[in-house]
């Protein structure tokens, strides 16, 4: 077994359990489903969806570049990790934009209700989850729309 944290966190982000209902008879059945291994088999900005949480699903993307628009989820939260590479966030609220780097390991939850632009311009590797509905702007400040 793993011995530091890193181990840890590299075990983690390398393989996702899925929990099989229909399998109750047996006991708990979970399917293993190495998050890494799909981002390989698919180009570059395919979102993936990977594994269902209740009734919604967790995602996984390989992106680089700049985000053009704004995204803002007005009826949930949206989780991110970091598997690889770096991620930048840009939020915006009343106090104006706000700028975060997000280097590999990390999480960072997005409340709902704020418009955000995620971005990798070194590139990134990433999990997500939004269970909700999103909105998309291209407008240098959408919440003036």
């Amino acid at each position: 077994m793993p011995t530091d944290a890193g181990a840890w966190a590299r075990m983690a982000t390398a393989a996702v359990l899925r929990y099989s209902p229909s399998a109750m008879n047996w006991g708990v059945i979970v399917e293993i489903v190495n998050v890494l291994s799909c981002l390989e088999k698919h180009p570059e900005a395919t979102f993936l969806d990977f594994v269902s949480f209740n009734g919604k699903s967790f995602g996984a993307v390989a992106i680089t570049g700049r985000n053009p628009g704004w995204e803002m989820h007005p009826d949930t939260d949206e989780f991110f990790y970091i598997i690889e590479g770096e991620a930048e966030i840009t939020l915006l609220d009343e106090g104006g934009p706000h700028h975060h780097v997000a280097p590999a390991g990390s999480s960072f939850v997005i409340p709902k209700g704020v418009w955000h632009k995620p971005e990798a311009p070194k590139g990134t590797k990433l999990i997500y989850y939004t269970p909700g509905e999103s909105l998309q702007s291209d407008a240098e400040d959408p919440r003036s729309e």
